[in-house]
């Protein structure tokens, strides 16, 4: 079902921005015989870290391709996610607080996308990117963090890690509240951006423990021994005794 899911995923949703090339992932509003959408949640960026996980089953990719594991398709697959990766991150990026609006649009090729950009003249990708005004929003959500995880364990490229590291410093230097906590945003197109008085449990119970991870030890909570669940509990993968004396 995965495998088939993700057939579909990229035949009728992967689209690629004017003019710079980002790779995305869009909408069917209408169904497959409807118009497309060139919109993209934040919610959407857990994708790169599922495609790594799906692709390598969560050992690395170096380990994968000395034991030849990695199916064409693999490798199709982890090359979307690093792909989708970057353009999660630059949603953060392009933006004045360098912290991802709740959804953003995207200029494709053919149908240039209205509206306003992200404030952050420097990047590269202003012109690609649309933060539309009731978008702006940031709730310190999880999911792009949880992705540099998965491939930073599995690609163990160091980007991963940085990438990671501009995200927390813009949220300690934009969310922190002085008497504690942190906080959403109403906009991060605008300096300084307005405050809600509101932290969601998922910062605490995802988002920072994904950032953690991603900076400790790559022996805690190995990627082929224990599986995250959607609200970033790790489960043990339990292997039957036929498949451990296989593994010895």
């Amino acid at each position: 079902m995965y495998t088939e899911a993700m057939r579909g995923v990229k035949h009728l949703l992967v689209r690629k921005t004017v003019p710079n090339g980002l790779v995305f992932v869009g909408e069917l509003p209408f169904g497959r015989n409807g118009g497309f959408s060139p919109k993209m949640d934040h919610l959407v960026c857990f994708l790169p870290g599922t495609l790594a996980l799906g692709a390598t089953k969560g050992i690395t990719k170096r380990k994968a391709l000395e034991t030849n594991l990695l199916t064409d398709e693999d490798i199709e697959n982890l090359q979307l996610a690093e792909d989708l990766a970057k353009t999660c991150v630059e949603m953060y990026f392009v933006t004045s607080t360098g912290l991802a609006p709740e959804i953003a649009y995207f200029h494709i090729e053919g149908d240039t996308e209205g509206g306003p950009d992200g404030g952050n003249k420097s990047s590269k990708y202003i012109n690609d990117i649309v933060i539309k005004p009731l978008d702006r929003h940031n709730l310190l959500r999880p999911e792009t963090v949880e992705s540099l995880f998965v491939l930073y364990r599995i690609t163990e490229d160091s980007k991963y890690r940085e990438w990671g590291w501009q995200i927390f410093q813009a949220f300690e230097k934009y969310t922190k509240v002085d008497s504690g906590g942190y906080t959403s945003l109403d906009d991060v197109t605008s300096l300084p951006p307005s405050t809600r008085d509101k932290m969601e449990t998922f910062f605490l119970g995802e988002t920072l423990k994904y950032l953690y991870l991603l900076f400790d030890e790559n022996n805690t909570l190995p990627l082929d021994k224990y599986v995250f669940n959607t609200e970033a509990h790790p489960l043990p993968v339990m292997r039957s005794a036929e498949q451990a004396s296989h593994s010895v």
